[in-house]
């Protein structure tokens, strides 16, 4: 049996590039700024138009705010590579997932690669439903809508 793998592969991704950290905005402002740690996982912030971290109401009748949460690098359902965020209670949801896209002249997608330039990449967040979110509309995470791609800041 010959097996064919390419480690190139974007759906073989086991972290992102360091280039691909940083500072992205999203067409409301929101900013969305990821740093890598000295282990397997990142750090996401998330803050409004105005700077402002946002308010996470966790089932513990605790607040965090959208501040350093923890983020791995993972696969979704699909076998598609996402960073995934913790916005809520780790392991019990919800999640935020960052899916790194090209955004082709004509609008098209696919899974970035390492070789893209930075400035056609664009991150989709997706939302993943927690363990309690399934009666909310906002699935937990009010603060994540409305849905819209992100670009890298490039200063």
């Amino acid at each position: 049996m010959k097996l064919k793998l390419n480690i190139f592969s974007p759906r073989n991704r086991k972290s992102i590039p360091k280039s691909w950290c940083g500072t992205w905005i999203d067409e409301t402002g929101r900013k969305l700024h990821i740093e890598s740690t000295k282990h397997d996982f990142y750090l996401a912030t998330i803050r409004d138009k105005n700077n402002a971290a946002y308010k996470i109401e966790l089932l513990v009748e605790q607040v965090k705010e959208t501040i350093n949460l923890m983020a791995q690098f993972t696969e979704d359902v699909h076998k598609n590579p996402c960073l995934q965020i913790e916005a809520g209670i780790h392991d019990i949801g919800p999640t935020y997932k960052l899916y790194f896209l090209l955004k082709k002249e004509n609008g098209d997608v696919r899974l970035a690669k390492n070789s893209d330039k930075l400035e056609n990449l664009i991150i989709r967040p997706d939302v993943g439903i927690g363990l309690y979110d399934d009666l909310e509309d906002d699935l937990g995470v009010p603060w994540a809508f409305p849905l819209s791609d992100y670009k890298k800041q490039i200063l």
